[in-house]
């Protein structure tokens, strides 16, 4: 079996040789024989590193100067690496500009201007950029104004990339080297224009990275890349998933273009896997650049095993909502078996967002979409400690211990790093550093804050604030030996980052709203004392990650919004005493002890596989249908016999089973002393006891889903659940359903004893009385607080009942009551409130307490019975059928 690893961009890319250089010469890779390799020109990378070394706006030393600009590993192939994690966070690269590789020229056509205030007539006609490949070259064009330089297309060597998820990649190593994963296969696309490349070139970068790294690479065109990843992921979802509201209007050929292009990657993706599927193979797709991708491979291969996990937050369904594709969104997750979000906030979001836009029923655990359950679970990545461990031991990162210890001594040293995005919180971060220093002067003199700053978008504004509150705090609070604050406006190199946090006393992140952040983890093992003298740093972390979820209750989480709430928790980590420094530090890494890499593949791989199975067992063409003749063997055998009965089933006013044959036929039953027969029903009792007429007193009743139980041989009812209870919340909810009915024409109130309904079933408007009933669903689940109470939206009706009783609970009081237990148990339904009653009773067969038991469900829908009624048998014939000679047709 393989599993599918499905991300945008593969761990790998391709470095091309110069043309110019490599003339003449070919080299074969050691590692991979015949893939042909070459060598960049050194002296023009070393050109290019000199160009991009961006200097802190306003330093007054050479701090900035020991950081060199990010180049991580540029100079070896892919196979050469050394084993170990990369970044745990995302790099903030853009396609199609990366300076470590020579890559072809992006060559995609403009797209339409994203907002109508940027310049009239936003509907010109788009041009091509680029021309073209030139002989048998690659054009490319290097971005500091170097001159043009062509790229051969046939000495080419796969190289680790600089974009895509270091977290993803860093798991699933981790999980392939402890053999959780032994066969796994990468999915994604080169992160480089490839318009420019000849098909033997494609053909041959294909066959390489299938053979050699386990990668099937996606192509598409330049053009739907760029307006898929540049624009529509980073403009439109990127912004919206961490909750930033567009503010300048986008008009709607730019979105209806860019819609287009994200469409049309996630279809190549689809075809890609499908094209490589076998059956037993799973996949896994990951993060909000595929939304579409679960439902388009569901069409593709139905009895595929499909999970996708969201690394990126998930808003509140408030924000998703103003997303114009919203609904196309949704639906093309809910094509997975598993929808995983990193917190249970984002699980709690993504489930309101379903019930509000889709009107679709939901539970604590999944959604009911058409005739499938999505399972939805709560599953927080982690880091890999061992890997991150042998990367910290090596000489490059004891070294940069050692300088950037030396050049801070005698300072406390602050280290923050973040994009350079509104999400990221980097003006937030310096607007309290700076109140911090303001409000605690013994500090000004001996604190340093080394800020990380890489950029990930062109936010020109953002950028010019940063830099001018950069500039103020060293202005003010630097001296000629002391600069406060280090403000590198790029990223630096891993090694680096690792040597930073290791000395570092404090680390700060206070992201505005991030997936996970998974910074603060290699913080915390940066700090365990093993490689240099113990310090227990302190972590300030932003409430507003996923990772704050995992430290619920450390003293040092913040809202980064709250400058001074900030600016305290910096001056309350320096005057914190060794010993409060340790007890925090040991809370953290307990915390984060059972939420390792391998853990979380671990997790993910069993959830999306019981999420699979189950769904196969619970569609309606893998249920068995019903076998009447296993049915009788198994009463035969029986000695004592329970039936439960779903009364909407059983007594059906349809010309085929009329009440009175079916009565007759439970009343039938228990001609034989050793049968025990029960009605259930979701009405109240005397409803229930309205419809009844003539059935035996000995049939025992469980009436409103299980709130009420009337034992067989009695006329008395028993609740079953606290009556008291159920009157602290039935007057505040009738209130509220009674606001969304006054509303709704055509829409109706049912009251029962422990229970109410909004029937919507014959509104005058369907579609309005859907979203009515869909926001009262919503409303409700999301403010009853510590209520017993839950409401669920089915087609026609939202029902508000307690938590605490189902029709399994009334019937697990049956059999306990019972004085000798049955061999032999038939239930039979067809409604919602059956599930937990089948579930009941499947269960009780597998742990062998009840040796024969049947499940029936009647109509073609996802359910956990056993079996399904064909349309000509009726549970009234199967009652029937059961019985002794007596007469089925309640004659004698």
């Amino acid at each position: 079996m393989t599993v599918y690893v499905v991300s945008l961009f593969l761990p790998y890319t391709i470095d091309f040789e110069a043309a110019a250089i490599s003339r003449g010469r070919r080299r074969f890779s050691r590692n991979h024989p015949g893939k042909v390799e070459g060598r960049l020109a050194e002296s023009r990378r070393e050109q290019s590193r000199d160009l991009n070394l961006t200097l802190t706006p306003g330093a007054t030393t050479d701090h900035e100067k020991i950081f060199k600009p990010f180049y991580a590993a540029a100079e070896a192939p892919a196979a050469d690496l050394p084993k170990g994690p990369t970044p745990s966070e995302p790099r903030s690269v853009s396609w199609g500009a990366s300076h470590k590789f020579n890559q072809p020229k992006l060559k995609a056509v403009t797209h339409p201007d994203s907002s109508i205030l940027s310049r009239p007539g936003g509907d010109e006609t788009s041009v091509k950029l680029g021309d073209g490949a030139i002989s048998d070259s690659i054009d490319s064009d290097d971005d500091n104004g170097s001159p043009q330089v062509l790229l051969s297309d046939v000495d080419w060597v796969v190289k680790a990339a600089e974009q895509g998820n270091g977290g993803l990649r860093n798991a699933i190593n981790a999980a392939a080297d402890a053999g959780i994963l032994p066969n796994k296969t990468w999915v994604g696309t080169l992160g480089m224009p490839t318009d420019s490349l000849k098909e033997h070139t494609r053909s041959n970068i294909d066959r390489t990275l299938r053979e050699e790294y386990d990668s099937l690479p996606v192509f598409v065109s330049d053009s739907e890349f760029d307006g898929h990843y540049s624009h529509f992921c980073r403009t439109v979802l990127w912004p919206a998933f961490h909750y930033q509201v567009q503010e300048s209007p986008r008009h709607k050929e730019y979105d209806d273009h860019t819609w287009r292009q994200y469409v049309k990657v996630n279809e190549a993706f689809a075809d890609t896997i499908a094209s490589n599927w076998k059956p037993g193979d799973s996949i896994w797709v990951h993060d909000y650049h595929l939304l579409l991708l679960p439902a388009l491979l569901r069409k593709k291969l139905p009895e595929a095993e499909i999970g996708f996990f969201m690394h990126a937050a998930f808003p509140s369904s408030e924000v998703f909502r103003c997303l114009a594709i919203r609904d196309a969104l949704l639906e093309g997750l809910l094509g997975a078996d598993l929808v995983a979000f990193q917190t249970e906030e984002y699980c709690h979001h993504f489930l309101q967002t379903c019930s509000r836009l889709l009107s679709l029923e939901v539970t604590s655990d999944g959604v009911q979409f058409r005739d499938r359950f999505i399972h939805v679970k709560n599953t927080p990545i982690g880091i890999d400690p061992v890997s991150l461990y042998e990367t910290r031991k090596t000489a490059e990162v004891q070294d940069w211990v050692s300088k950037i210890r030396d050049r801070y001594e005698g300072k406390h040293l602050i280290v923050a790093r973040d994009r350079l995005d509104a999400p990221g919180g980097i003006k937030q971060k310096l607007l309290s550093y700076e109140l911090f220093l303001k409000k605690y002067p013994k500090w000004r003199e001996n604190v340093v804050l080394v800020q990380v700053a890489s950029s990930m978008s062109e936010l020109p504004e953002l950028e010019a604030q940063i830099s001018k509150i950069a500039m103020r705090i060293n202005s003010v609070y630097s001296t000629l030996t002391h600069q406060p604050l280090v403000l590198l406006k790029q990223d630096i190199s891993y090694s680096q980052f690792l040597a930073l946090m290791t000395v570092a006393e404090i680390f700060m992140v206070t992201s505005l709203r991030d997936g996970m952040n998974l910074t603060g983890h290699d913080y915390l093992h940066c700090q365990d004392g093993k490689l240099s003298p113990q310090r227990y740093g302190s972590l300030i972390l932003s409430e507003f990650t996923g990772s704050a979820h995992i430290f619920s209750g450390h003293e040092l989480l913040v809202n980064p919004w709250d400058y001074k709430q900030c600016a305290e928790a910096i001056n309350r980590a320096l005057e914190m005493p060794a010993e409060q420094k340790q007890k925090n530090w040991q809370f953290l890494i307990d915390k984060m002890a059972p939420h390792t890499a391998q853990a979380w593949c671990k997790s993910l791989d069993q959830a999306l596989s019981d999420a699979h199975q189950t769904q196969l067992s619970h569609e309606p063409s893998f249920v068995s249908p019903f076998s009447m003749d296993a049915l009788k063997e198994s009463y035969k055998r029986a000695h004592r016999r329970l039936f439960i009965v779903e009364d909407d089933i059983s007594l059906s006013l349809s010309p085929k089973t009329p009440p009175k044959r079916t009565i007759a036929a439970l009343n039938g039953l228990l001609k034989d002393p050793n049968n025990i027969v029960y009605l259930t029903s979701s009405k109240a009792p005397e409803d229930l006891e309205s419809r009844i007429e003539g059935l035996s007193k000995d049939v025992g009743l469980i009436a409103e889903n299980g709130c009420f139980l009337r034992t067989a041989g009695s006329e008395r009812w028993e609740e079953l659940v606290d009556a008291s209870k159920t009157k602290e919340w039935r007057d505040g909810i009738r209130k509220v359903i009674h606001y969304f009915q006054e509303r709704t024409d055509g829409s109706s109130i049912e009251e029962g004893r422990c229970s109410i309904t909004f029937w919507y079933k014959d509104a005058y408007d369907p579609e309005l009385a859907a979203r009515q009933a869909s926001e009262l669903a919503d409303q409700i689940n999301g403010s009853r607080g510590s209520e017993p109470i839950r409401a669920v939206l089915t087609k026609g009706a939202v029902t508000v009942e307690p938590t605490e009783v189902t029709k399994a609970t009334a019937a697990q009081s049956i059999l306990e009551r019972l004085s000798e237990k049955p061999d032999f148990i038939l239930v039979a339904g067809g409604a919602r409130g059956d599930e937990p009653l089948f579930r009941w009773a499947n269960a009780l067969g597998q742990k062998g307490t009840v040796p024969d038991v049947a499940t029936v469900t009647v109509g073609s829908h996802v359910t956990e019975a056993k079996a399904m009624l064909l349309n000509e048998v009726s549970v009234t014939d199967i009652l029937a059928t059961l019985q002794a000679p007596p007469d089925v047709n309640g004659t004698s």
